[in-house]
């Protein structure tokens, strides 16, 4: 009887961002790979004899991977990698505006209608140009959201190896501490000199109505005995957006995350799209708006914002159908709550999902581009 050594144990090598498959190195002995995700097995293959690198598939979402090799003298498991994967669709890059697909216009509409808050929204299947809007140029302040083009300014600028911790803080925890460090180190010292640096980036991509002024307002948490006006104009604050133009800040980082424009055109590569700011934006903790609405396991590059007036999220959910982009706004005087707030922004990921899972009908009439729009 011949003695069989079990083989190597694998070595998975993952990128920042894969498009629904990842590589595995395996050694001699090897005849079957499995897959699991997330702790369950998703795929079962054979392999040819022979050290060798597999592609092997792994279902979208951001998941801890391991891969076990399987011989005729017994089984090994990989290291476990957390892998942030998309599906095959992501790699389109799609544009905007787009066509109004006149049932989820209508589902969009009745859930502004019944928000207790000045709202806007815009949603839009990448690849068809089917979607819907309401009160999508309107201006709003900003909050947390535009932290994310304050990370495509600082990669714009090549300084994500030196920024990187402080990057991670601000946009996976939406650190506003970290947001005003790297707003400070962009602009050698001067945070205001920084801001400037963003607003332009952002102009340079085309987003003429969205602007960042100031280093964000650090609030203790105490509260203190209030001594100011507090009725000034709603948009007295440092950051400012639209849902359209926060929508297509979301658009420019995922094409050009696939090599098809966005913000290569301010010299950002695709893969330093993808690894810097892409992956962050897939990483950010908050689940409770956007990522709500949506089933387990659905890959969202976003970025929320939330403050007592205003309740945000914006990003690219990548459906099997398609990359989708969706941008919500809220904003209330009075306050939005987080339950009020963050169920909207919910409701409406939950209608674009069932609407545009299969792409959408596109009836109606194209929205109207704007001067730089592509």
């Amino acid at each position: 009887m011949i003695a069989h050594a079990p083989p190597p144990p694998p070595v998975i090598s993952a990128p920042a961002v894969g498009f629904g498959r990842v590589a595995v190195r395996v050694g001699a002995g090897t005849r079957r790979l499995e897959v699991q995700a997330d702790g369950r097995i998703t795929a079962r293959l054979a392999v040819a004899p022979g050290p060798r690198r597999v592609s092997v598939p792994v279902p979208a979402g951001v998941a801890p991977v391991r891969v076990r090799a399987v011989g005729p003298g017994g089984a090994r498991w990989s290291a476990t990698v957390r892998v942030r994967t998309l599906p095959p669709s992501a790699r389109r890059s799609g544009r905007v505006p787009g066509f109004v697909d006149r049932r989820l216009q209508g589902d969009v509409d009745r859930l502004v209608a019944g928000m207790p808050a000045i709202s806007g929204v815009y949603v839009q299947h990448l690849i068809t140009g089917c979607g819907a809007s309401a009160n999508a140029d309107a201006q709003f302040p900003a909050a947390s959201t535009l932290k994310a083009a304050i990370l495509v300014d600082a990669v714009r600028r090549g300084r994500q190896g030196a920024l990187g911790p402080l990057l991670d803080r601000m946009v996976i925890g939406s650190d506003d501490r970290a947001a005003n460090d790297v707003l400070a180190a962009l602009g050698g010292g001067s945070g205001t000199a920084g801001a400037a640096g963003v607003t332009d980036t952002l102009h340079r991509l085309g987003l003429g109505r969205s602007l960042v002024r100031r280093p964000y307002i650090i609030e203790d948490a105490r509260r203190a005995i209030p001594i100011a006006t507090t009725a000034s104009p709603a948009l007295y604050t440092n950051f400012i957006t639209t849902p359209f133009e926060l929508g297509r800040l979301m658009v420019a980082i995922h094409r050009g995350a696939v090599g098809a424009g966005g913000v290569a055109r301010l010299g950002i590569a695709s893969g330093v799209a993808r690894a810097e700011l892409l992956a962050r934006l897939l990483d950010v903790a908050d689940r409770t708006k956007l990522v709500a609405g949506l089933p387990s396991g659905v890959p969202v590059a976003h970025k929320t914002g939330y403050t007592e007036e205003v309740k945000h999220d914006g990003g690219i959910v990548y459906l099997r159908s398609g990359p989708v982009v969706a941008a919500v706004m809220t904003w209330s005087a009075s306050g939005v709550g987080d339950a009020t707030g963050d169920r909207f922004i919910a409701d409406v990921a939950r209608a674009a999902r069932a609407r545009l899972s299969g792409g959408g009908a596109c009836q109606g009439l194209p929205l109207a581009p704007r001067r730089g729009v592509r």
